[in-house]
């Protein structure tokens, strides 16, 4: 198989793995605690992708203090259990295993707090097919994801001449890519839309897990 990218940086939630069953159970779980109205399921959906304290904000509506400390208490709520309820999309680990075969460097650039995510990779026995991986502190800060992209890609090593691309489903990830000057993948299996991360200078799409492998390798001689 031939590499179309050296360095492939992967999303979490709605990217390697479907994640929003708990997510959302969490956040339910989090505005009962504080007696705060739930939104409608299309807003509620909102929560999978931007940072927590984001969403109780911005989604939700709540005030920006009693945003943080709810955002607080889905963290905990979360990493104690929550993030279970989750599974991994069909053929991921395949295509992890084939690009690592390739010789691609494999990493994790994602907002969720790294308690959680970790948690996540080891239940699933991911975390050896991954060079690197960029979370979010457990407190919640450090998750913008720019930010992240770069620690990933130093954490694989990489030169400015090394061929990156940013795998991700909305259009935070693909805000991200952009603003790091690196091309970027929208998955349409996940939580967000093409529109959206078409706005975000978003032109590269894979509706599958098998559309996204035909993105990455290419049949032939390395």
């Amino acid at each position: 198989m031939r590499l179309c990218y050296d360095i492939v940086l992967f999303d979490l939630d709605g990217t390697l793995f479907e994640s929003g069953e708990g997510i959302l159970n969490t956040v339910r779980e989090t505005l009962a605690r504080f007696r705060w109205p739930v939104p409608e399921p299309d807003q509620l959906r909102r929560f999978i992708g931007p940072a927590n304290h984001y969403s109780y904000e911005f989604v939700a509506g709540m005030p920006h203090q009693l945003a943080q400390e709810a955002a607080a208490y889905h963290r905990a709520a979360y990493r104690d259990g929550g993030w279970r309820a989750c599974r991994l999309y069909p053929g991921v680990r395949e295509l992890l295993r084939e690009l690592r075969a390739a010789g691609a460097k494999t990493a994790v650039a994602s907002t969720k707090p790294r308690p959680a995510l970790e948690s996540m990779l080891n239940a699933f026995g991911l975390a050896p097919l991954f060079d690197a991986v960029a979370a979010g502190e457990a407190d919640g800060t450090r998750g913008e994801k720019p930010y992240l992209i770069a620690c990933a890609l130093e954490g694989c090593g990489a030169q400015p001449c090394d061929r990156a691309v940013m795998v991700g489903d909305t259009r935070f990830d693909a805000a991200g890519a952009r603003d790091s000057a690196l091309p970027f993948i929208g998955v349409l299996y996940g939580y967000g839309t093409r529109e959206e991360m078409a706005r975000e200078g978003a032109s590269a799409f894979a509706g599958s897990v098998e559309e996204l492998r035909a993105l990455l390798l290419r049949e032939g001689e390395a």
